[in-house]
């Protein structure tokens, strides 16, 4: 579980704990780790390992380490990821590389670790956060639309390639989650917290964003068997945003 010390990650974790699941939570902060598999210790066997996804060796290293300490990786799922809103022409290049580096390129690199051993295994189920964003435009949006757009179509390519290995390869697309990214979202805008999610779920049909465990119950159900005939799919769980 990559991004697993808060949101949709942490509420991931917990969800695949509660069925019974070893689960390995990573990221880039340390302290966050250690407090968020505290958190969850109670509820079965969890182990934090820090790193970086959009580096190779510490992609391989996690992937390395989670297998040493709990085994043969049956799921992976790709959540590690950032959000910086701004035109296009405000990017810099150094928040291009961020954006891509860690969800998509992050994806990639995780992916490319966990598939020989599910490959030799003939088993696994490879789960990718991408967006709504990553199926539609969103204003203010273009990079981290385009990190996850290409995070829904190498979800697919990827299924295609590993389907006669048993390895099934699905994306799961939120719309807004009330996370603390989203939070410091809020922050950002100088608007208060009430007011900036009023404004960003207006335009939602249901009118309100998603818990962070309605995503994880999607995740939890494209990584079962109940999604057994499902791979190479792209699953909204937006509030119907994209319906429009």
């Amino acid at each position: 579980m990559t991004g697993g010390s808060s949101g949709i990650g942490l509420a991931t974790a917990r969800a695949f704990l509660e069925e019974g699941a070893r689960v390995a939570i990573t990221g880039r902060d340390d302290r966050r780790l250690r407090k968020a598999a505290k958190e969850l210790e109670s509820l079965g066997k969890v182990v934090s390992i820090r790193g970086d996804v959009s580096k190779a060796a510490d992609a391989k290293r996690m992937v390395s380490e989670t297998t040493r300490r709990l085994g043969p990786i049956d799921v992976l799922v790709n959540n590690a990821g950032i959000y910086v809103n701004k035109p296009v022409e405000a990017f810099t290049e150094r928040e291009y590389d961020a954006v891509m580096g860690v969800n998509m390129k992050g994806t990639f690199l995780c992916t490319k670790f966990v598939i020989p051993s599910m490959v030799r295994r003939r088993r696994g189920a490879i789960v990718n956060v991408a967006s709504d964003s990553g199926l539609v435009g969103t204003a203010g949006s273009s990079v981290y639309c385009a990190s996850k757009g290409a995070m829904v179509l190498f979800t697919m390519a990827v299924a295609l390639d590993h389907a006669k290995d048993g390895i099934r390869v699905n994306a799961i697309c939120p719309g807004e989650v009330e996370t603390p990214m989203l939070e410091r979202d809020a922050k950002g805008s100088g608007l208060g917290y009430e007011t900036y999610l009023k404004r960003l779920t207006e335009p939602i049909p249901m009118r309100r964003a998603a818990r962070p465990e309605e995503i994880a119950r999607g995740i939890l159900f494209l990584a079962s068997d109940e999604s057994s005939f499902m791979t190479g799919a792209a699953m909204s769980v937006d509030g119907g945003a994209t319906a429009r």
